[in-house]
Parts: C-alpha cells; sequence; structure tokens
C-alpha cells in the first residue's frame, strides 16, 4: 500500500503551509479563525461538549466546513485534493495537522476531527477523520526521532481498569474480550491490571516497560489547576486523582515512554460528562510517547467499546497505529445515524512522521 504524508502546519503568525513527504511544497496562505467564524466555532465547541444535544449530519457537516474554510487556504486544499485524487486505489494519505506550541498554540485545542471537505464540482464532500484515503492525526514536532518497535519481538501491552468505589461503574470486560482475541491474532503480551494505584504503575512500568499502555476509567479537567486528570485509585479504593505531569512520570522515564497511551473512559451509559482526555496528550508526547489516542469528549461505555474494537481490529490487519485509530473511527458508523458526534470524538496526537507501529501477524511468522 502506498502512502503518502502531508504536513499542514500553522506558523506562530497565522501562515498556513503543506509539505509533501516526496519533498514537494503546498501554496501558502493565512489561517481563517478569526472575525465570525472564531466566534462560531467558540458555538460549537461548546455544544459538542455537551453529550445530551441532539446532532444532525447537515449540523455537523456545516460546522466541518467551517473548519475547513478556516485551516485551509483554497489553494492550498486544491493542491491536497489533487494529491488525493492521483493515488493509486490502495493509496493513502497521513494527513498531519501541526501547530505553533506557542503564539498560536490555543488552535491545537479547536476539534478538528470534525473537518468536512464540502461539496464542489459535482463531487460529494467528505469528513476527513472517517475517509478510507485519509489518516487524520495532531503532529507535534519533537527533535526525539523515531522508535518503531523491534518486528522481533511481541508487542507489550499493558491495560489499566481503574473503577474507583465514589465514581461510576467501568465496564470493561467487552473490552477485555476483544483485547484477548487480538493478543491470539499478534505477537502481544497482555497484561491487565484492576484497581491501579500510583504504587503499582511505579513498580509495574519499569519491569514491563510497555510498548502501549491502554487505560480504561474516568478522566476530567481541573480547572483551577489547568490540566486533565485520571483516576486512579488510593489505598481506600476511593478516587485518586492523578494529574497530567505525575501521570507522564508514572508512565516512563523521558527516552523510555510507551510507544502508544491510549486513555478513555467507560462509563456505562450515564457517561462521566467531565470525562475527556485529550489535554493529557500533548504532556505524554512532550516527554517521549510517540502517538497518544484519546477521547476530547465524553462518551457512553458502548462507544468506547466500538472504537475500541475497531481499532484492535486494525492492528490485527496489521495497520500501522494512525490507521488503526482511523478503522476505529469508521467502526462508529454504525451509532453515527443516532449521533453523528460520535465520529470526531477520537483524536490522535503524534510527534514523528511514518509508520509507527506497524506489528507482524501470527500467521506470518
Amino acid at each position: 500500500m502506498s502512502v503518502l504524508e502531508i504536513e499542514v502546519s500553522v506558523s506562530s503568525t497565522g501562515q498556513v503551509s503543506g509539505r509533501r513527504s516526496d519533498g514537494a511544497y503546498g501554496p501558502q496562505g493565512q489561517l481563517g479563525v478569526r472575525g465570525v467564524d472564531a466566534e462560531l466555532i467558540r458555538v460549537f465547541e461548546r455544544w459538542l461538549a455537551e453529550r445530551d444535544r441532539q446532532w444532525r449530519y447537515a449540523d455537523l457537516r456545516a460546522f466541518g466546513s467551517l473548519l475547513h474554510r478556516a485551516l485551509f487556504p483554497a489553494d492550498l486544499w486544491f493542491w491536497i485534493e489533487k494529491t488525493l485524487d492521483s493515488l493509486p486505489r490502495d493509496g493513502r494519505i497521513r494527513l498531519q495537522l501541526a501547530f505553533p506550541a506557542d503564539g498560536l498554540g490555543h488552535l491545537a485545542a479547536i476539534p478538528w476531527e470534525y473537518l468536512y471537505a464540502p461539496d464542489r464540482g459535482g463531487r460529494e464532500g467528505f469528513f476527513l477523520a472517517t475517509d478510507r484515503r485519509c489518516a487524520l492525526n495532531r503532529y507535534i514536532p519533537m527533535e526525539l526521532g523515531r522508535r518503531d518497535v523491534a518486528l522481533d519481538r511481541s508487542l507489550r501491552v499493558l491495560v489499566l481498569v481503574s473503577q474507583p468505589m465514589d465514581l461510576g461503574e467501568v465496564i470493561a470486560q467487552p473490552v477485555l474480550d476483544e483485547l484477548a482475541k487480538t493478543a491470539d491474532a499478534l505477537p502481544m503480551e497482555l497484561t491487565v491490571r484492576h484497581q491501579p494505584t500510583r504504587e503499582m504503575l511505579d513498580e509495574i512500568v519499569p519491569v514491563l516497560r510497555p510498548d502501549i499502555v491502554q487505560f480504561m476509567g474516568h478522566g476530567r479537567f481541573d480547572e483551577r489547576a489547568e490540566q486533565g486528570q485520571v483516576a486512579l485509585v488510593d489505598d481506600a479504593g476511593r478516587a485518586d486523582w492523578v494529574g497530567e505531569a505525575v501521570l507522564a512520570q508514572l508512565l516512563g522515564d523521558p527516552g523510555e515512554m510507551p510507544r502508544l497511551v491510549y486513555l478513555h473512559s467507560c462509563s456505562g451509559a450515564q457517561a462521566d460528562y467531565q470525562a475527556s482526555f485529550a489535554g493529557i496528550a500533548p504532556r505524554l508526547i512532550r516527554r517521549g510517547t510517540q502517538c497518544v489516542v484519546a477521547m476530547q469528549y465524553a462518551v457512553t461505555n458502548g462507544t468506547a467499546i466500538a472504537f475500541t474494537k475497531g481499532f484492535y481490529r486494525g492492528l490485527t490487519a496489521g495497520l500501522p497505529l494512525d490507521e488503526a485509530v482511523q478503522a476505529g473511527r469508521r467502526s462508529l458508523a454504525v451509532l453515527y445515524e443516532q449521533n453523528p458526534r460520535l465520529l470526531g470524538i477520537p483524536v490522535v496526537y503524534l510527534y514523528s512522521l511514518g509508520a509507527l507501529l506497524v506489528p507482524n501477524r501470527k500467521s506470518e511468522e
């Protein structure tokens, strides 16, 4: 399969540019997040955080078209569109969105996963996050180099299921069942720990040195501390809210972090409306995690399970991590008719270009 990478970068002055992995550069232009458009984006962001709000495809198409107009100057998108049209039948584009760490860094918080390429010239539009030709992710440039998993050993996966007695139920078994099936198809060493404490993580992570850490539990954003938090368990079985800086330390030293961290809430039909892990992702990336998958809005347990199944099935099929995430997004399609808001909830952060993790399948050994 042929994969081209396109990095769409926004400078601290608001200039938008495109660079392709074959060395080609696209036309430059100016970011359009200003004035009335900026106000409309903020309104949609507030509405998206309300899980019980009813959404129609037309609503999200309108929002996605607004985001598209704001991010892509017309000439730049025409250049990207020509690249899409020139792909071979099995070709893919890895579309990386890179935002500055300062100056306009707040732009990274906008839910770009709802980007919608509008209809044009008789051509039907599409959501970039679910199109089979694109793998959409957030790119955080770092000078840490690539650390692909060696293909001569099994993947080490650590699953943490955290259910403090003073928070809502965590229904993890369907996901664990799917992981067990995946472990039968991949060379994967699966380790599951329930009710993780700080002390448990401090002990197990240096010994196991996992390639993937998957956390199933509760998350929130602490407005006073201005940071994301996850709920581990204290000695009494109650919630121990751990901030993003401490969590990053518990998951590994710089240069020895898991290559993928997957964070999601799994709290039954009445999901915690504060559950959002997207704010934790950049901190983990800066410490050296190569890829972070997180839910940027609260979801039900059923949604988390559907996405997780699609994601690991993608890995089973031998897809790179970010393309497996795209497969996870598409697996939510059966739920889109009831709630199209779901398509943009999974978010991917990367710090290096290229295929991040392509595990061998057992059948190919």
